[in-house]
């Protein structure tokens, strides 16, 4: 028979690796949330690139500025609504943010890595160029794909149930457990 009883290096060893685990998932939150920030704080700064007001906004630009507050302000009413609270609402909206540019910036690692490879020099010098001016925004079709992104993540990010405490659930099972307990218990009789 099994005990269930761990020993002293067994529970330090499981102590250790629940720490880091939790460090881990620490540092991830952390990271993703900064990236979010940092990209909700420097998109003015690409919208208005050129220090020139709204002359300098683009068709795209105009449609998106009122498309994100309004996504905006649909987060915060179904924050709101489903007792998210605005807090922990916005840093979900920075942790989808900081995943979006995440996923991004691995994409443009992976293309640039692929066009590196490739054997033919003259094919990757003018491959290499395109990605760049891709990349630069002065593509209309990257600057579309770009907001889009950022409009789909920040309509993803919105909560869609309700906020239930831990402690609730935990009752409700501790409940539900002692239901089925008292279903299959049997009565002796005499």
């Amino acid at each position: 028979m099994q005990s269930t009883e761990m020993s002293l290096v067994g529970k330090i060893d499981n102590g250790l690796s629940k720490g880091l685990c939790l460090l881990l998932n620490g540092l991830k939150t952390i990271f993703l949330w900064l990236t979010g920030l940092m990209v909700l704080i420097g998109l003015p700064l690409i919208i208005f690139e050129y220090g020139e007001g709204l002359a300098d906004l683009s068709l795209v630009e105009w449609i998106f500025i009122p498309l994100m507050f309004l996504l905006l302000w649909r987060h915060m009413h179904y924050c709101k609504h489903f007792g998210t609270g605005i807090w922990r609402g916005f840093s979900r909206l920075m942790l989808c943010v900081g995943m979006l540019l995440v996923v991004q910036l691995a994409f443009i690692g992976i293309v640039a890595g692929l066009l590196a490879v490739t054997d033919d020099a003259e094919m990757t010098e003018r491959g290499t160029e395109a990605f760049i001016k891709f990349l630069a925004l002065e593509d209309p079709l990257s600057e579309i794909l770009n907001y889009g992104l950022l409009l789909i993540t920040i309509y993803l990010a919105a909560p869609y149930t309700p906020r239930v405490p831990t402690a609730k659930i935990k009752t409700e099972q501790a409940e539900s457990t002692d239901n089925i307990n008292r279903a299959f218990r049997t009565e002796p009789t005499l």
